[in-house]
């Protein structure tokens, strides 16, 4: 093996570790942020922040955001923001179109690249879904 490929693999190697304990503090910062909240189930978060109209929707959004993000999201306030409280910088573009496509799916609706653009909370894609849910049952 040449010195080259030896150098090579420590680099990619050296950053697989950045990028991890980059991702660890990422948790760590997030979790210290909602320590202090109480746990709740999805379910229970739906009932908890959200009118019986919109709960059902409030917890399944809440699932489907936990598989797109690497963080605890049982102390998930409805009016925390994607980027400064729950640091999804993680989430690149790539996991923001398949969160959104996997909203599309699961509810039955469209979700145009602006609209998105401007869902900054948890409560706003909520209350996003709910409305577009009730005009495409009318």
């Amino acid at each position: 093996m040449s010195i080259a490929v030896a150098i090579g693999i420590v680099a990619v190697l050296a950053i697989g570790v950045l990028l991890w304990f980059q991702e660890r503090s990422v948790r760590r910062l997030v979790a210290k942020r909602m320590q202090t909240r109480k746990a709740q189930t999805a379910d229970e978060f739906g009932r908890h922040f959200f009118d019986d109209a919109t709960a059902p929707i409030a917890s399944r959004l809440r699932e489907i955001l936990a598989r797109h993000i690497e963080v605890d999201l049982s102390r998930l306030h409805p009016d925390d923001r994607f980027i400064e409280d729950l640091e999804m910088v993680e989430l690149d573009s790539l996991s923001a179109v398949n969160f959104a496509v996997d909203i599309e799916r699961e509810f039955g609706i469209s979700i145009p690249d602006a609209d998105a653009a401007r869902l900054k909370t948890f409560r706003d894609v909520v209350e996003y879904v709910s409305r577009a849910i009730r005009q495409t049952a009318a």
